[in-house]
């Protein structure tokens, strides 16, 4: 059994069929490898797309067979994949065209954040943003790249490249600096 592919927030899972007389699978995953808190009955079908996950969480699966009586058999292979968005509101950003949103800065630090703890570091502890008060400043973006810069880190990746690095205070915030942070995120997802 191995992920077909991810999509957003869904992962489609294929297995071998069973030798012999087989009622149905059941699918089980959890974030931690070995630990399937979660199951889904799949029926006679040898795929699923188990769905309602979390973007960037990595999460780990197996099958097990099951005979009409109920009784399961042995665990499978155990697989693995991340489920991940496709892509961001407004990709690519064009100057002119669309105006900088506390949307843009929501997803990215959603994104980064799973991909974080997905590498076993903690979440960020955000600085707070209010819709239509808060202006986008360079402190918002220096935060979000020394976040993902971690990531990088503990991946033992070579760091992205940014425009007007370090930002300084005051530093007008442009479409470049949320396409590379995009960029910097899409380059770690699957």
């Amino acid at each position: 059994m191995a992920p077909m592919e991810a999509s957003a927030a869904d992962i489609r899972l294929a297995w071998d069929p069973s030798p012999g007389t087989v009622a149905g699978y059941r699918v089980y995953w959890g974030t931690t490898q070995g630990s399937y808190p979660n199951s889904a009955n799949a029926g006679t079908q040898t795929t699923w797309t188990v769905q309602g996950l979390t973007n960037g969480v990595r999460y780990y699966f197996m099958v097990r067979a099951y005979s009409s009586s109920g009784t399961e058999s042995s665990n499978s292979n155990e697989v693995n994949g991340v489920a991940s968005s496709p892509s961001f509101t407004d990709d690519p950003l064009v100057p002119g065209v669309h105006s900088m949103r506390l949307l843009h800065i929501n997803e990215l630090r959603t994104r980064i954040d799973a991909l974080r703890v997905g590498r076993s570091l903690t979440p960020m502890g955000w600085t707070s943003l209010v819709a239509g008060t808060t202006r986008i400043s360079a402190a918002h973006i220096t935060q979000m790249r020394a976040a993902i810069n971690a990531v990088y880190v503990a991946m033992q990746r070579t760091l992205p490249v940014y425009t007007d690095d370090p930002l300084t205070p005051g530093t007008t915030i442009k479409a470049a600096h949320i396409a590379q942070l995009r960029a910097a995120v899409k380059a770690l997802e699957p």
